[in-house]
């Protein structure tokens, strides 16, 4: 048996012996796969199914031994693929670079392209989602280097980091809101109304939970998303107010949404992060120093 013939296997008992929903969902013939069942059995000289009525029911014991190899060896066989893809990009020069959505649009969408275009023959594969997300994926090192949010909670000793925005988070809401008016919000100011911002994904919504924690007040978090114009949206002609990074105020309609921050702000600071490794290829050092040359501020 294949690794081809055992994916075919493996689909048959996951769709219950099913032949004709598994031969859909692999886009072959059911008459395939029954041939290649019976085939099997018979050179093998080993039943993998009992029957009823000419038509698969289960599993022999034997057949569930296969089964057990079969899922593993799959397994495997893909674990096996993945790494030969990521390695296969390494020794092209391709950049595994991961970003947040948001700092993707506002602080990379200009710099990004020109800097490819000066180099054409440098690879970057951008990987966007959430900070949780991407932390996760570049200490699995499926990612060459990481943007990510304050807090890194990366290891000092194991990577390198460095600080290339620094700014804050703030409250979005709709122009007519009763907190509108405000030149400076406090924590406390926000805690009767319902509040919108990234999801679960995001570091931004672990970081506000621990600041509503240590403030003391415990405002209705009732929108989550990931898409920061859906949630700037949400707070239109409502008491809703969404709390995300301040730089988004360059992008919303400001006729229809109000700005206002905090007198005691969340930091919203943006990180550079590489491992340290003995030996870095040249491609890899050229992009990360060329990156930092374009975006690194020393903090005093």
């Amino acid at each position: 048996m294949d690794i081809v013939q055992m994916g075919y296997f493996i689909n048959i008992v996951e769709n219950n012996c099913n032949l004709s929903l598994a031969a859909k969902k692999i886009h072959i013939s059911q008459s395939a796969l029954s041939q290649f069942i019976t085939q099997f059995e018979t050179n093998e000289g080993l039943q993998l199914f009992h029957r009823k009525n000419g038509r698969l029911e289960k599993l022999t014991e034997a057949g569930e031994r296969v089964y057990h190899f079969a899922t593993e060896i799959v397994e495997k066989y893909e674990d096996m693929q993945r790494m030969i893809q990521t390695e296969s990009t390494k020794q092209k020069g391709t950049i595994r670079l991961g970003i947040p959505s948001l700092i993707l649009r506002v602080y990379f969408a200009n710099i990004l392209p020109d800097f490819l275009l000066k180099h054409p023959n440098i690879d970057i594969q951008i990987t966007e989602g959430g900070g949780v997300d991407l932390n996760r994926m570049f200490l699995a090192e499926d990612l060459n280097f990481v943007v990510v949010i304050e807090p890194t909670s990366l290891d000092s000793q194991k990577y390198e980091q460095h600080i290339i925005q620094m700014d804050e988070y703030v409250a979005f809401m709709d122009k007519n809101h009763p907190l509108a008016s405000k030149d400076l919000l406090e924590w406390k100011d926000i805690e009767p109304y319902q509040v919108a911002t990234f999801n679960k994904s995001y570091t931004t919504y672990h970081l506000l939970k621990d600041k509503f924690k240590k403030e003391k007040i415990k405002p209705k978090l009732s929108f989550l998303a990931y898409s920061w114009d859906y949630l700037i949206e949400a707070t239109s002609g409502n008491n809703i107010i969404t709390l995300l990074p301040r730089p988004i105020e360059d992008l919303v309609d400001k006729d229809k949404h109000t700005m206002v921050r905090f007198r005691d702000f969340l930091p919203f600071n943006i990180w550079f992060c590489r491992p340290y490794k003995s030996k870095t290829n040249e491609i890899e050092s050229f992009v990360y120093e060329e990156f930092l040359k374009l975006y690194y501020t020393p903090v005093e």
